[in-house]
């Protein structure tokens, strides 16, 4: 059969070669970035975006021990308390990494991910308490940077009388550095009790936190946030 003439068009066709497309399309690219660079505008990267929150982890004391029972084995209790904190630390080191240094969440007013770490009740108050417990719902407008300091937890867990860990309670101390798009600082500090309970996992079932910020000077070149005791 003889093709007909619009197949035999198809056929015939000369395709545009991709790179005639890519080239002028990246002219266009390169030429708004010279425009804006000239202009003092930023200049926008493609495939940019917020940089990863800094290397972050409290450090831990020895848990303490609370029985209900006269009889209990102090030192299996010791043991597993160290236990519970063990399992409860790396979900603090992730609630204070996203309430204050993820940039991906304060300068966008993000952080859905801080109230992970509550029981539904407790997020409720916690979501009312966005300034007290994160970076701020204006972080994004005022700061520049966030750099951790060093900070420390400590643990008292309360067994039931048959040697469950039933109650921890946390006490943190949280320090960080804020550089404001100003170029003034501000020493961040977080200190308070979160009170978790087995609830689908360990979950903060009600809190006492405040903030001690303050004024600061710039960090010293040689500073370092190294952890320790």
């Amino acid at each position: 059969m003889t093709p007909n003439r619009v197949q035999r068009g198809a056929k015939n066709k000369r395709r545009v070669p991709l790179a005639l497309l890519i080239v002028p399309i990246a002219l266009v690219v390169i030429g708004v970035a010279i425009l804006l660079a000239l202009r003092g505008g930023a200049v926008p990267i493609i495939g940019g975006g917020d940089e990863p929150a800094p290397p972050f982890d409290f450090i831990v004391k020895p848990a303490t021990a609370i029985s209900t029972a006269p009889d209990a084995d102090e030192t299996a209790l010791s043991a597993s308390a160290d236990q519970v904190a063990q399992e409860i630390t790396p979900a603090i080191d992730d609630l204070y990494t996203n309430a204050f240094l993820d940039p991906s969440n304060w300068r966008h007013d993000d952080y859905d991910e801080v109230f992970e770490t509550f029981a539904s009740d407790a997020a409720a108050t916690a979501e009312q308490s966005v300034e007290t417990l994160t970076l701020g719902a204006t972080a994004g407008d005022v700061f520049k940077t966030v750099d951790p300091g060093k900070s420390k937890l400590s643990y008292q867990v309360l067994f039931d009388p048959e040697g469950a860990p039933e109650t921890a309670v946390v006490t943190v101390i949280f320090r960080a550095t804020a550089e404001r798009k100003d170029g003034t600082y501000l020493a961040i500090v977080s200190e308070g009790e979160f009170f978790l309970r087995q609830v689908d996992g360990w979950k903060i079932t009600s809190f006492d936190v405040t903030r001690g910020d303050h004024e600061t000077q710039p960090p010293s070149p040689s500073a370092s946030t190294s952890p320790s005791v």
